[in-house]
């Protein structure tokens, strides 16, 4: 069964930053989605009814957005968001693996989980790169909310031998046994990926890292994802451990952990050496900056990346972020950049929440837009329940400045609907821990 779904259509066709045309506006628009979730069509509501008159429709008073995709977020760190510490290596310390640690509780970790999912789902994010627990049952809870749910992920067992309580440090061959295990039982199921996520160069061995690259080799598909350049203390301690690496960058590339399927985050401070070896790998870098303002990071560069040809996609970093969903982060990357002197546009931001992440993790034949043949992966935002943004938003003077205004000041609670595969997510109740 074919079905309709009207409201404002917004999606990027292209890339903004090369194409003045890339963005495209349907007002009054209308997709039709088949009964397996793919889209069959998205123009004028009129014309889309005439294809398919007689398919039941559902009419929304707001935008109509592709899913977002969020490039980078922790798991384990949901219930340490907005904790206290000085900078990055003494957050994580204080705060964090502890946080962390007490995913080895199973049931716990199972809880957490569907709560996880159902925080993405609900804030418009229907695609996740997620750094996933230590603990394999916790990881498998993860896959297993997200397939229930409808949420396209790409996951992970945390990899880490050093720099952490024993808790959450696996040995190497440890890592390998489990490793190998997820990646078989997640290799094949519909919309659920394996990323291999060493921690950083700081909590990896060089033997644990040579492991994360046999792995790789070993199996078609897998995505690798890392941190990289986030904090200059860190940045000065994985010198020091590596002395004989060329710069940060370079640990990674020594044991084979770059490549079209590698995402490493925040980058602030690489230099043009790095950005061009990023470029010549074909490797993605995720922009996070509401994580970057809360821990003192720095500001990072788009525009360096973009005159490099480095992809770049947006992430929220729960829990040093401090937005569960993409489509709030925006706000951040817009100032994030306007620090920088570059002032996005509504095509820009909308194009980095959602196409721009669909190619960095090579998904855009089935997500990022609303060509078709894509799953019929969208958000619904709604101003209609807000009389101060309702009447903000009366005062602009077209529907793109009504877009780029929306991306800016859209909160969770502006997200009327999240679809998955043209199924509507039914968000979970309150949970008691």
């Amino acid at each position: 069964m074919v079905q309709l779904f009207c409201a404002d259509i917004a999606h990027v066709v292209a890339d903004p930053f090369r194409d003045d045309h890339a963005l495209q506006i349907i007002e009054n628009g209308a997709l039709a989605v088949a009964d397996d979730g793919v889209i069959l069509a998205c123009d004028r509501r009129d014309t889309v009814r005439a294809a398919y008159p007689d398919a039941p429709e559902t009419a929304f008073s707001g935008w109509l957005l592709p899913g977002m995709v969020d490039g980078h977020i922790h798991f384990p760190q949901t219930f340490a968001t907005a904790a206290h510490g000085t900078h990055l290596l003494d957050w994580l310390e204080r705060s964090i693996f502890p946080a962390e640690a007490a995913y080895a509780d199973t049931p716990f970790a199972a809880r957490a989980a569907a709560t996880f999912v159902d925080q993405l789902l609900r804030s418009g994010t229907t695609t996740a790169l997620v750094f996933g627990s230590q603990f394999p049952d916790a990881a498998r809870a993860l896959f297993r909310s997200a397939s229930q749910a409808g949420l396209q992920l790409l996951s992970g067992l945390t990899l880490m031998d050093r720099g952490a309580p024993d808790v959450l440090l696996h040995d190497v061959a440890r890592a390998e046994q489990l490793s190998r295990t997820l990646i078989e039982e997640v290799q094949g199921q519909a919309r659920l990926h394996y990323a291999l996520t060493p921690r950083f160069a700081l909590s990896c061995s060089a033997e644990m890292m040579q492991l994360c690259g046999e792995l790789a080799r070993a199996y078609d598909g897998l995505y690798i994802q890392t941190h990289i350049n986030e904090n200059h203390e860190e940045i000065t301690a994985t010198a020091d451990a590596f002395p004989a690496a060329k710069h940060y960058l370079d640990v990674y590339d020594r044991f084979g952990l770059l490549g079209p399927r590698t995402v490493l985050a925040h980058n602030i401070h690489a230099c043009d050496a790095q950005l061009q070896r990023l470029q010549q790998s074909q490797s993605a870098v995720c922009h996070c900056p509401a994580s970057n303002f809360y821990l003192g990071s720095g500001i990072f560069s788009l525009q360096r990346h973009l005159d490099h040809g480095v992809p770049v996609l947006v992430g929220t970093d729960i829990g040093a972020g401090t937005n569960f969903g993409v489509l709030e982060e925006l706000a951040s990357v817009y100032k994030a950049q306007q620090m920088q002197r570059l002032s996005l546009n509504a095509a820009q931001l909308l194009f980095l929440g959602t196409l721009a992440g669909a190619r960095a993790l090579h998904l855009d034949d089935r997500i990022g837009n609303f060509a078709v043949g894509k799953h019929a992966d969208f958000v619904v935002v709604d101003a209609a329940d807000d009389p101060g943004l309702s009447l903000r938003l009366s005062f602009c003077e077209s529907r793109e400045d009504a877009l780029f205004t929306q991306l800016n000041l859209a909160r969770p609670h502006h997200v009327r609907a999240t679809y998955t595969l043209g199924r509507r997510y039914q968000p979970l109740g309150t949970k008691s821990y």
